[in-house]
């Protein structure tokens, strides 16, 4: 059989290292004599396809991008479809349209006119609005459906053909040595994109409620396109706030062992629901607690007061007090953490991903 895989980004982040992780699966699976990778452009995750020795094309395709809408950039989304014809006979060399996202408005429109087996695996929590529109589309595109978590599916309402499979985490390669975290600062890792609802922001003002505490607070990652100056707006609120020695920012990397591994504590303070939570398991792999807001599909990786601990949403206060019992408890701090490892050990390993993923790819199609 052949497949053909549709992804909406090039970069390494959590979204890019799931979908590599299915076409890692297919890879190993056996049953595909021919893999191609749709990408709309180059980037770090395309130096990891190619040594999986799939076939990559790109292609620019209608994304529903939060950037090109807010700043009207309406083409960027309406003019990749009129490619429909091209794209159609493309998708129909193959016998498996996997999608890795919600937000490619191409895989809607062409889902009713490819009768092969289709998969669209939904990683996002879109608006009220917007996922009643897109479970239309889903409605119409009659494809099988993953979801990341049950709190994503529930954002979709009933659609048939649906199953959740959560993220796993394939861990990291070798062994990484992990800090002790008795002489230092509590360090404090928050870790992925940043943008206006990741809680980069929320994380840095929650810090003026712990001044006399020792922490040190490292947010690591990049922006999108069109969004630098995000970056240059947490930096000047963190001088004048005073918090220049608490607040240190690096750029995004790929290998991220070593910086998973310099911190005490990992915290997904995300002011809107986040449909999994990679960062989480990825941080429990190696021994590290999370502190985590208490929506989305976050409930279901951290169990409260065992591996880390839930905040409610937006609160500093809630937040804080939960920073502030590893700060002061660096036993419990280790406890949490060990317990941590426990929970991703049994709930987030691949093989259980991949066997889930089995009876998905190779049930017959709806």
């Amino acid at each position: 059989m052949k497949i053909i895989c549709v992804h909406q980004s090039a970069d390494m982040y959590g979204s890019d290292r799931s979908f590599l992780q299915v076409i890692k699966y297919l890879s190993q699976s056996g049953d595909y004599k021919k893999i191609t990778v749709v990408l709309p452009r180059t980037g770090p995750l395309v130096d990891e396809l190619e040594k999986l020795n799939v076939d990559i094309k790109y292609l620019t395709l209608s994304l529903l991008s939060k950037t090109y809408l807010m700043k009207l950039q309406w083409g960027k989304i309406i003019f990749p479809l009129f490619q429909f014809q091209a794209k159609k006979k493309l998708f129909n060399e193959y016998d498996v349209v996997y999608t890795n996202t919600s937000v490619i408005l191409d895989f809607y429109l062409l889902a009713p006119f490819l009768h092969q087996m289709k998969i669209i695996h939904i990683r996002e929590i879109p608006g009220k609005l917007l996922s009643k529109v897109l479970s239309l589309f889903l409605r119409q595109a009659k494809s099988k459906i993953i979801f990341n978590s049950n709190s994503t599916l529930r954002s979709f309402g009933k659609l048939k053909n649906s199953v959740v499979i959560h993220n796993a985490f394939e861990g990291f390669d070798g062994e990484i040595a992990v800090s002790g975290t008795h002489s230092h600062p509590l360090r404090i890792l928050l870790i992925g994109r940043i943008n206006g609802w990741k809680g980069q922001d929320f994380a840095i003002e929650s810090l003026l409620k712990m001044k006399a505490a020792s922490v040190l607070l490292r947010i690591v990652g990049s922006t999108s396109a069109g969004n630098e100056d995000l970056v240059l707006q947490l930096k000047k609120k963190v001088e004048n706030l005073g918090l220049s020695t608490q607040v240190e920012f690096l750029d995004f990397v790929s290998d991220t062992a070593e910086i998973y591994a310099w911190s005490d504590v990992v915290i997904v303070p995300s002011t809107k629901p986040e449909p999994f939570g990679r960062i989480a398991i990825e941080a429990m792999s190696l021994y590290k607690p999370v502190i985590a807001a208490n929506h989305g599909g976050l409930p279901e990786i951290i169990e409260d007061s065992v591996n880390g601990y839930l905040f409610e949403p937006n609160n500093t206060t809630s937040f804080v007090n939960a920073l502030t019992k590893y700060a002061d408890d660096r036993a419990l701090l280790e406890r949490h953490g060990r317990n941590a490892k426990r929970s991703f050990d049994e709930k987030f390993s691949l093989n259980g991903f991949y066997k889930k993923l089995d009876s998905v790819f190779k049930e017959e199609a709806v």
